[in-house]
């Protein structure tokens, strides 16, 4: 049934339910965007300072730009990511029947728990550019690498996204 003003109502095909279902898909929505922006900025700040801002720089400042884009911004990214990336994961699962744990267990988890890990060794690789000069002495090689683990996690990202890793019950 529907009340006054077209609100459904508990009695009426899903009643209130439904409404909860649209909350939660615009947070999907929202948390998904946010994971994806979050991802382009992981991949493309090594990019831009490799490629844009060393080129332009002398030696002697080449390691303070290093220092300067890799000070802070690791941190801000991973824990963004990382949060974004839980609740993707926890929305993919709801109704699939697996525990948490369980969910880990299943082939579409063992591929998040991967893309968790290149995340980690990524953090590792730009903290140490904000903070070990000798990192920040062959930071094109380094900036090279946090790239290309960067496009591996996305190209595992599209997969799951894409359907290429399917989520079962484990």
């Amino acid at each position: 049934m529907r009340s006054k003003g077209g609100n459904m109502t508990q009695a009426s095909s899903g009643g209130f339910y439904e409404s909860n279902w649209l909350k939660i898909q615009w947070l999907q929505i929202v948390t998904q965007v946010v994971h994806v922006f979050v991802a382009v900025v992981l991949i493309g700040v090594p990019f831009v300072v490799r490629y844009v801002v060393i080129p332009h720089a002398d030696d002697a400042t080449t390691a303070e730009v290093v220092k300067g884009f890799y000070s802070v911004w690791p941190l801000i990214i991973a824990i963004v990511l990382f949060s974004s990336g839980l609740l993707n994961f926890l929305f993919a699962n709801s109704g699939s029947g697996n525990s948490f744990i369980g969910s880990f267990l299943t082939p579409f988890g063992v591929t998040v728990l991967v893309k968790m890990s290149l995340l980690v060794v990524i953090n590792v690789i730009s903290i140490s550019l904000g903070m070990n000069e000798n990192f920040q002495a062959d930071a094109d090689m380094w900036l090279l690498v946090l790239m290309t683990i960067g496009l591996v996690a996305l190209i595992l990202g599209s997969t799951l996204h894409r359907g290429g890793i399917r989520l079962s019950k484990s």
